[in-house]
């Protein structure tokens, strides 16, 4: 997901929870008024389409998803909501906000000790469930940023943390209708659920899990000699395409490596490109 151009979807009607579970990724269940979710739609051939945050607020719930993909997001689900039960409308006030866990103040940490979201009347915090001690998002008003004084993290300093962690920007680093999200880390960053039952594309997801069909994984590494390729751009090894490069800053990078042995253990690739990396 893109960490910056993002909208909030405010969702309300009947059978909310019953409607998600059928569709996306996650397990809605997991959901409370105190935690949040990151999941994702497939296509039915279980191929990316959208990924998104969402939280619960009383019997409602509230989206985050990048901005351009906003529009397709809403009519995804529409597609799916034959009673026309659900309505999805945008949120002109809120806007996300992002803080590295390490830049966090005194007012934020005492909010969340022990808590995973705090929803108050000015605004709205939770730890982004991707990854532990990673980032905080703040929906706010822009008026209550600056009252409280709440500085976003810069994108450079976001981008680094994530790549290290293997998490990637789904804007950049994947494909609509093209990548299969196992590829791309999604089930170590807590965004599928193989025990709640079907959803879509769940067939094909579920085959590439537990056959061991998944040919590519996402990989973290560091350059020790030489610059990256340019994002997209394929990775050889002796003449033989071994993977394909994806965002990087500094000498850190991810990129999509094929599973195989001879591959992953190897210490240090000395790529064509003139590049040597390692996998962190």
């Amino acid at each position: 997901m893109n960490d910056l151009h993002t909208n909030i979807i405010k969702v309300s009607g009947k059978n909310i929870a019953n409607f998600f579970q059928n569709i996306i990724t996650n397990d809605i269940y997991n959901l409370t008024n105190h935690n949040a979710l990151y999941s994702s739609i497939l296509t039915p051939q279980g191929k990316y389409l959208i990924d998104f945050f969402i939280i619960k607020e009383k019997d409602n719930y509230i989206l985050e998803c990048n901005d351009k993909q906003t529009e397709k997001l809403i009519k995804e689900f529409k597609k799916y909501d034959i009673r026309n039960d659900i309505t999805f409308s945008l949120s002109n006030e809120l806007k996300s906000h992002l803080i590295l866990s390490k830049d966090l103040n005194e007012y934020f940490k005492k909010k969340l000790l022990n808590k995973e979201l705090v929803n108050d009347k000015e605004f709205i915090f939770f730890k982004d469930p991707r990854s532990k001690g990673f980032l905080i998002r703040v929906w706010a008003k822009e008026k209550i940023l600056s009252e409280k004084k709440i500085i976003s993290s810069t994108q450079k300093e976001i981008d680094l943390e994530r790549i290290k962690r293997t998490i990637p920007n789904s804007e950049k680093d994947m494909e609509q209708n093209k990548s299969f999200i196992l590829n791309y880390n999604f089930e170590n960053l807590n965004a599928i659920s193989f025990k709640k039952g079907c959803f879509i594309g769940q067939e094909n997801t579920a085959r590439q899990k537990y056959r061991g069909t998944q040919k590519y994984s996402l990989k973290t590494i560091k350059s020790l000699n030489g610059s990256f390729p340019k994002i997209n751009e394929d990775i050889f090894l002796e003449n033989e395409k071994i993977g394909t490069m994806k965002s990087s800053v500094s000498n850190y990078g991810l990129c999509i490596i094929r599973n195989e042995k001879r591959i992953l253990n190897l210490e240090t690739i000395e790529s064509d490109e003139q590049i040597s990396f390692q996998f962190v």
